[in-house]
């Protein structure tokens, strides 16, 4: 059992995020923070909701990139695919 350690803990609840309902952020012990001053409570759980909603903003870029993937090896596939038809083509109006 761990004696005298305290952590601060923030809990979420209807984070507005379409990826998960509740979050909990722990604070680190005394914080890098750029201020001079220490900032407020007030602060730093409206940056801590901030933080829960735009928390599924990274996922975009991924699904961007797997739709681009699949549209290339679609194009890919037509465009080997027409190259192999004008080539049977080609054959068959040579042999004719």
């Amino acid at each position: 059992m761990i004696k005298g350690c305290q952590k601060k803990i923030i809990h979420i609840t209807n984070t507005g995020s379409p990826y998960f309902e509740e979050a909990y952020l722990v604070l680190r012990r005394g914080g890098d923070f750029s201020d001079a001053v220490e900032p407020d409570e007030a602060d730093i759980v409206r940056q801590a909701v901030k933080i829960a909603e735009n928390g599924g903003a990274a996922l975009e870029p991924r699904r961007q990139r797997r739709r681009r993937r699949r549209n290339q090896a679609f194009f890919c596939g037509l465009s080997l695919c027409s190259f192999l038809f004008g080539l049977v083509m080609l054959i068959c109006s040579m042999v004719r």
